[in-house]
């Protein structure tokens, strides 16, 4: 083992490490995203509901494909509009948000890293997060997320604050980003903050004493007045719609089913996470064992415990699970990886020394090599214009995590850490900005819309979504999209409004044609991949009629020309 050299102190200024910070995150989640289309089915869905707003000049109710869209609140929307009124109603405008929000979370994680760790870890934990592949894919979305993360860790930077002195600044500032996180996702901030807050007493926190301080009748009067009147305006206004769906189904129903076929085995999101949050969810269990026997002589470390496990058990107890779910308790794992850094390089051991540290540079090396590999073996199979972009993903990623694991098993744990940070860095830039924009082409919703336009415009008749119904075909249409697929109605709206364009896979054709009294004239067949169902997909674009009405229309054509037959 070669002892990592005590760090030379510097005069660097405060304000470097922001600043680097700054340009790490904006780089990593502006990269490409003007060049990558919407994928995730809620970009599309949020891109035409601020699209629509806009051109209603109603920025109060939401829709989507000219109906009410409750499934979310209201803030989002209102930072997309802003967004797009800068950069234009393009990917790249409405994406800003998250991309803005992803780096203040990081900025907020090393203003809290400072405080708990040290200025050198501080910034670590704040790098580590930036370029885990989890926070830059949700940066990169026109979604709730990444925003939703921001207020969250801006509530816990108060937190931790109130706990080591008394402000009403700083309590007033909690509630508020409280609002501002329910006015994003609803109450799920209040259910992850009381997630973490229970084993956090438990673990002898000073909950109690922060609850005192968070001032919290005058709080919660501040967080209602800011988030109520909306909430209060959609239940008023909408007949009961808004509490049918965004509190029975969209709220209780994730708890209680699996919305959309989006169940998981027990365990799921630490599975999840090792690659998400890689390499240092390979960190993370040590991590939390060292830090479990430190719990009690250490108020931080505790509070981190929280912070990790409690959303955990809380999201395993909700039978819908998404991988992004977890999204506001990876600043807790960024800073404990960073703690575990921080107190290996002190100690002058290697990592393996530690508890899990064997199995922590083993899942690194695996989970790192494999990828690499595997990246640049794909491009020997990848469509044309992949293979350069995979093989470059390849290398960076196998060969730097070599580099970063060296250092580990030499003791030189800081450097070793600063590699990884690089080479993940590297790694999300190179797919945000070269191997996204490549693949971009071979999306078939944007295909599917596309081509529905210029078909549209040719032969007259209007578009249809039936059981292919994905969101970024209505986006990358530019208008509203009929979708139906009950028979009777289908076949009144055909009857009265003549053919439609419509999109089917080539095992729905015949049964189509049988079990709808349809017709269908091909027109060209697209193929192009699916980020929904994770597959390549082929598409018949084609004319759709009412069977009865084509019978009737060629028994008419048969008598006219049956007396010139004569």
């Amino acid at each position: 083992m070669e002892p990592e050299a005590p760090r030379a102190s510097t005069s660097r200024p405060v304000w470097v490490e922001p600043l680097v910070l700054v340009a790490v995150c904006l780089a990593l989640y502006l990269a490409g995203n003007g060049r990558v289309g919407l994928w995730d089915r809620d970009e599309p869905r949020n891109a035409v509901a601020v699209h629509e707003m806009r051109a209603r000049g109603d920025w109060l109710f939401p829709s989507f494909n000219g109906e009410p869209r409750h499934h979310k609140p209201i803030l989002s929307y209102w930072l997309m509009g802003l967004a797009t009124a800068l950069l234009g109603e393009g990917p790249a405008g409405m994406r800003l948000h998250s991309a803005l929000a992803g780096t203040g979370t990081c900025l907020l994680v090393w203003l809290l890293g400072r405080r708990m760790l040290g200025s050198r870890a501080g910034f670590l934990a704040a790098l580590m997060l930036a370029v885990a592949p989890i926070m830059v894919v949700e940066s990169k979305m026109a979604t709730t997320d990444a925003t939703l993360s921001f207020w969250m860790m801006g509530c816990q930077l108060c937190l931790y604050e109130l706990a080591r002195r008394e402000s009403r600044s700083i309590a007033a500032a909690f509630w508020i980003l409280l609002a501002l996180a329910t006015l994003t996702k609803g109450p799920v901030a209040a259910a992850l903050l009381l997630s973490i807050a229970l084993p956090a007493w438990w673990w002898g926190c000073p909950v109690a004493t922060v609850w005192r301080r968070l001032r919290w009748r005058r709080g919660v009067l501040i967080c209602l007045a800011l988030a109520a009147p909306w909430f209060v305006l959609m239940i008023a206004t909408t007949q009961g719609r808004f509490w049918e769906v965004a509190v029975k189904q969209q709220l209780l129903q994730r708890v209680a089913t699996e919305m959309e076929e989006h169940g998981a085995y027990p365990g799921y999101y630490v599975v999840m996470s090792t690659v998400l949050f890689f390499p240092w969810s390979c960190l993370v269990p040590v991590g939390v064992a060292a830090a479990w026997r430190r719990r009690r002589v250490d108020p931080n470390l505790a509070y981190l415990l929280a912070w990790v496990v409690g959303p955990l058990v809380f999201l395993e107890c909700v039978r819908t699970k998404l991988a992004h779910y977890y999204l506001p308790a990876y600043p807790a794992c960024a800073l404990l990886a960073a703690w575990t850094v921080k107190s290996v390089a002190r100690r002058e051991v290697t990592l393996r020394r530690w508890p899990l540290g064997g199995l922590a540079q083993g899942m690194i090396g695996g989970i790192g090599v494999v990828a690499g590999v595997g990246m640049t073996a794909a491009a020997t199979v990848a469509p044309a214009g992949l293979a350069a972009p995979l093989i470059a993903c390849g290398l960076v990623l196998g060969l730097g995590t070599v580099a970063g694991l060296l250092q580990l098993q030499r003791g030189r744990t800081w450097s070793g850490a600063w590699r990884l940070s690089a080479a993940i860095g590297a790694t999300m830039l190179l797919l945000a900005g070269w191997l996204l924009p490549a693949a971009e082409p071979l999306r078939v919703s944007r295909i599917v819309g596309e081509r529905m336009v210029e078909l549209s415009a040719r032969t007259g008749y209007a578009p249809l979504l039936m059981n292919y119904k994905e969101p970024g075909v209505i986006y990358a249409f530019g208008a509203p999209i009929t979708i139906l697929r009950d028979p009777a109605r289908l076949q009144e709206r055909l009857r009265d409004g003549g053919p439609m364009i419509t999109a089917v896979t080539p095992e729905e054709l015949p049964s189509y044609s049988e079990q709808l009294a349809v017709s269908f004239e091909r027109l060209e067949d697209v193929t192009g991949f699916n980020p929904a169902k994770g597959k390549t997909m082929t598409l018949h674009l084609a004319i759709i009629r009412d069977a009865s009405a084509v019978a009737a229309s060629t028994a008419r054509s048969a008598a006219v020309e049956e007396p010139l037959v004569k």
